[in-house]
């Protein structure tokens, strides 16, 4: 048994650090760079089916939708004409003065405001009508190309949100490691801050860099999405997040990177060459402690949105994230060696100090209150 064991334990991990060599430019691509990106990737497939959730939780439509006036109006014109029932019904909703107005609308003209705050007005009220019971898809299929699908606005908002994201990582991430980590290294050579290929990334200044993201995102779709809020987009980008760790985490495997303390255990690995470029000996996989833990955390996530997205209250995701990626990275750095050259950690570790705060935010996340952000005059005439 006891050599079984130490055979386990002296399992040796030394992948080459570049994946490839990009053609023609000669620059070769790490491990750590494509696992990095394939989280984003996945994270970016992920986030269009929540933003759809997220957008179909309010039954309204807002001048956001609309694609086309006059192709809108163009359809329920013929809709009528064609003795179309749904058509039919939509139509005696307007009030007298927006019949009229229908009826003598010419194709490619632009209604006036009253017109289309009325049509906002009664597709809304078509969706909440117990009689009618029209859904969101029912209304986009009567109306093909006049009104965005559902799809169409989570996509941009994936793609918009995405790119903040990446931003804010990167830029987050690498100051964090700079600042909090190796300072006495970057402060005489400032323009290796710069060469993030050579590694150095924190992830909890990556946090703190995609929360100011979020910031601006928010800011930036406002007008067009008023039905959410800061916290809405926490929820939904916590749950990508959490998956897009875990590969971050194998990249750090592959590179042979943040390295726990020599240890006898069955399932240690020796790092041929260590990126810090200790010695080879048998060490916590700590890469892969973690890359559990935020595996553990998305699957929990995922599956807690699936089963009860609408029954939870604002803030119940993100807070439940910040104290299982945080709480476990707590624990896990009881097995990592020294990282930091800054403060120091021979009470608690550089990871530790960070993570207490994000703990504690994700306890207030859970206690907060919320009510709902989208204002009562939105719902009632269907305006922005």
């Amino acid at each position: 048994m006891m050599f079984f064991q130490q055979l386990i334990a002296w399992i040796h991990w030394d992948p080459p650090r570049f994946a490839f060599t990009v053609p023609f430019i000669d620059r070769p691509v790490a491990w750590y760079g494509i696992f990095f990106a394939l989280g984003f990737i996945l994270g970016f497939i992920l986030i269009i089916p929540i933003f759809k959730r997220k957008l179909l939780e309010k039954k309204q439509i807002l001048e956001r939708d609309i694609a086309n006036w006059p192709l809108l109006l163009t359809d329920l014109k013929q809709g009528i004409g064609k003795n179309n029932s749904q058509m039919i019904a939509l139509f005696n909703k307007f009030s007298d003065k927006a019949q009229l107005a229908i009826r003598n609308f010419k194709i490619k003209q632009e209604p006036d405001e009253y017109l289309k705050r009325e049509i906002l007005q009664v597709l809304s009220s078509a969706m909440r009508d117990s009689k009618l019971q029209f859904t969101r898809t029912q209304i986009e299929n009567l109306f093909p190309k006049a009104i965005h699908s559902v799809r169409d606005l989570s996509v941009f908002l994936t793609d918009r949100i995405t790119w903040f994201v990446v931003a804010g990582t990167i830029v987050g991430a690498r100051l964090g490691h700079v600042f909090l980590y190796d300072w006495p290294r970057y402060q005489n050579n400032p323009l290796e801050i710069f060469k993030i290929w050579e590694g150095g990334l924190a992830s909890h200044g990556g946090t703190v860099g995609i929360m100011i993201a979020l910031f601006a995102f928010l800011k930036m779709i406002h007008k067009r999405f008023p039905e959410f809020t800061f916290i809405d987009l926490l929820d939904i980008l916590c749950i990508p997040t959490a998956m897009a760790a875990f590969w971050i985490r194998i990249g750090n495997f592959f590179n042979q990177e943040i390295l726990g303390p020599v240890t006898t255990a069955p399932w240690a690995v020796v790092f041929g060459h260590p990126y810090d470029g200790s010695s080879p000996l048998p060490r916590h996989p700590t890469q892969l402690y973690e890359a559990l833990a935020y595996m553990v955390t998305f699957v929990f996530l995922f599956t807690l949105w699936k089963k009860s997205a609408e029954k939870l209250k604002k803030g119940t995701l993100i807070g439940l994230f910040m104290i299982c990626v945080f709480g476990s990275r707590f624990l896990i750095e009881f097995l990592k060696n020294p990282q930091s050259a800054m403060i120091d950690e021979s009470f608690l570790s550089t990871g530790q100090y960070l993570s207490v705060p994000f703990i504690i935010m994700g306890i207030a996340f859970l206690l907060y209150k919320s009510n709902d952000p989208i204002p009562s005059k939105i719902i009632s005439n269907g305006s922005h």
